[in-house]
């Protein structure tokens, strides 16, 4: 009696692009909004790639479009916070989940702390962390933002808020 499992019915007829669509779709990842400042305007964008990548230094890794225009901001030694968001977040979820637009300003009606860097910090999300960009490294369609972490804190004992995706081809 053979202890390999079968493949069940339902992947066998998906093609092996779409069965790995879906596999990559189950990593699960964190919500998070990557704030920044740009030309003296608050600006951010909502991101599910973001992962520490080094304990000394800390450092995090932020997965980037290249059709962002935030990559001609965000140069070496410039600063950024990551918001960690949890479910309770969502009015700054939907924020940032809508399209960019010119002028709108995302931070409206959102609560926000004061800190050295003039960083948009939301005052209600899990934990934040303070970074400055060290580089960049090419990755596909997107460009991975590697940053130092410099300060952060845990806000409150809210879970993070956890994204799966269906598709790993697709946000």
């Amino acid at each position: 009696m053979s202890s390999e499992s079968s493949t069940t019915g339902s992947t066998t007829e998906l093609t092996e692009k779409d069965n790995l669509g879906r596999a990559l779709g189950r990593i699960a990842s964190g919500v998070y909004i990557v704030s920044f400042v740009r030309d003296g305007v608050k600006d951010g964008m909502l991101s599910t790639f973001v992962m520490q990548s080094s304990f000394s230094p800390p450092v995090v890794v932020v997965s980037v479009n290249k059709k962002r225009p935030l990559l001609d901001v965000l140069k070496e030694g410039h600063p950024l916070a990551i918001n960690v968001l949890s479910k309770k977040n969502m009015d700054a979820y939907k924020a940032f989940a809508k399209p960019f637009q010119e002028g709108l300003d995302r931070y409206e009606g959102l609560e926000l702390l004061a800190n050295e860097q003039n960083l948009p910090v939301l005052a209600n999300c899990v934990s934040y962390i303070e970074c400055k960009v060290l580089s960049y490294a090419d990755a596909g369609d997107h460009q991975l933002l590697i940053a130092e972490a410099v300060k952060g804190a845990q806000l409150n004992e809210e879970e993070p808020m956890i994204h799966l995706r269906k598709n790993g081809f697709s946000y």
